[in-house]
């Protein structure tokens, strides 16, 4: 059984740069999400993205189509295709593989296909939606041997009142052929704007130009071991200069239709940043402070809090910007590059990470949308208040073992029958019961560190007030270690 861990499996497999409550209740149950968003009912809502259940999606795509993508899968070419989701069937899609490392590596190696797929309804039928539903991603579970990380933090974002995508899970075949069990995701793009805000702003995902891989890179890779490189020009969110060419890891990669004065306005967001004086005016204070409340709860790397700079998502609005959640499959600490093994072996350090020093492999200079909340009292108060009541609502009270668990007995039979599982059954329920008890002792850290019993700070808690987390191991998860045994 494959792993996506360096020291357990085939080093071509190694790197991961990713990325609703299982209960009978759509995601659109969820507590608001905040306060500037707008909410669009769409039928998507409760038809694919009902979690209650795993829905069942049929891609048809011609022999010659198929064998080549399965020869070229890193070309991403979009193939015409038919799509039938839960008996309903929609002609003329494009079908296509998706994804970085999670592509590249699964290409790289020759025992694997298990490729995430995008599908776009109206690439080549204009207007054309699955119940309003522009184009669906379906993530096949790279380095999650929970096959739940991804689905668990989205649904965290929005308890936290952060808006993010819509997820459910479903069984995938091609041309009636089993390929597994998939996890179906909203995409960030046109109708993620619509339905939460109502079309108004701009969605950009910046992302420094170095992180681009081929199968050279992974090859390299599996070699030499990972090298960090930061060659960062806009993804670290510092104020240069006022020209949007200055910017092109945020400019480059707009994800719905932007304009200069967009642009503009998001420049002067990130002078405002610099700035460090009236924050209002150019960030949604609130928004941003919620996002980081569930964020540096689930300890996610493989983003702007650690060396990774992608995984960012922006949303710009009438001069102001807020973030927003994307690709968490390498959350709970899987990530955790260049440091080695030595680092995940102490789970007790990873679990009791300070609140207020959440940033690995980066520091709060570089780091400006995160700085000002921990370097302001009255927002750092502010901080603290929402991870308080997220930890009460969803942890302290129970909901979220209620959810673990229900998961977890929807998911079984689909992973002890998927054909091309990166996981084994015993592997899923392991990383499942880690999942468990990894966030159970976070959440007693956090409150200890919220009622002074611990220090918010890693570098000044001491040893004796940690929580004790030397039971689990979170490889068990699935992770990413770049070091070799």
């Amino acid at each position: 059984m494959k792993r996506c861990l360096l020291i357990l499996v085939p080093a071509v497999l190694l790197l991961c740069f990713a990325l609703s409550a299982c209960t009978n209740r759509s995601a659109s149950d969820e507590a608001p999400e905040s306060t500037a968003a707008k909410s669009n009912a769409v039928d998507y809502e409760s038809t694919l993205f009902d979690t209650s259940y795993v829905h069942e999606i049929d891609v048809s795509i011609s022999d010659e189509d198929w064998a080549d993508l399965l020869a070229n899968p890193v070309d991403k070419t979009k193939y015409e295709a038919a799509v039938t989701i839960d008996g309903e069937k929609l002609e003329n899609v494009a079908f296509s593989t998706k994804g970085n490392s999670s592509l590249i590596f699964v290409a790289a190696d020759p025992d694997s296909d298990r490729y995430s797929f995008k599908i776009g309804f109206g690439k080549n039928i204009e207007g054309q939606t699955f119940h309003g539903l522009d184009t669906l991603c379906l993530n096949n579970s790279f380095c999650d041997a929970t096959y739940m990380k991804d689905y668990i933090c989205y649904g965290l974002f929005r308890k936290a009142g952060v808006p993010a995508p819509l997820t459910s899970y479903a069984w995938l075949t091609v041309n009636g052929e089993d390929r597994g069990l998939y996890l179906a995701v909203e995409a960030i793009d046109e109708g993620f704007l619509d339905r939460v805000y109502g079309g108004n702003g701009v969605i950009y995902k910046p992302e420094s130009s170095d992180l681009g891989l081929s199968l050279d890179d992974a090859r390299d890779i599996a070699e030499n071991g990972l090298t960090m490189t930061t060659n960062a020009q806009g993804s670290e969110l510092l104020y240069v200069d006022d020209d949007p060419e200055s910017y092109p890891d945020i400019f480059e990669n707009a994800e719905t239709e932007a304009d200069e004065s967009d642009d503009l306005e998001v420049v002067d967001s990130l002078k405002i940043l610099d700035e460090g004086t009236k924050l209002d005016t150019g960030i949604d204070v609130d928004e941003v402070i919620q996002y980081f409340t569930a964020h540096n709860f689930v300890l996610n790397l493989d983003s702007y809090t650690g060396g990774m700079l992608h995984n960012i998502v922006l949303y710009e609005n009438e001069g102001k910007m807020a973030m927003l959640p994307w690709d968490y499959n390498l959350a709970f600490a899987t990530f955790i590059p260049g440091t080695g093994r030595e680092v995940l072996e102490n789970p007790t350090d990873i679990v009791n990470q300070g609140i207020d020093t959440p940033l690995i492999g980066a520091s709060e200079e570089t780091r400006p949308m995160w700085s000002w909340i921990v370097s302001d009292e009255q927002y750092r108060d502010k901080y603290h208040e929402a991870l308080g009541a997220l930890i009460s609502d969803y942890f302290e009270s129970g909901d979220f073992n209620r959810e673990i668990t229900e998961l977890t007995d929807l998911l079984t039979p689909y992973v002890k029958k998927d054909p091309t599982a990166f996981y084994s059954a015993d592997e899923f329920k392991r990383g499942c019961e880690t999942l468990k008890e990894f966030c159970n002792l976070r959440a007693e850290s956090i409150r200890l560190q919220l009622d002074g019993s611990l220090s918010s700070d890693s570098e000044s808690q001491a040893d004796a007030d940690k929580v004790d987390a030397s039971g689990i191991d979170v490889i068990d998860m699935g992770a990413y270690i770049d070091t070799e045994d």
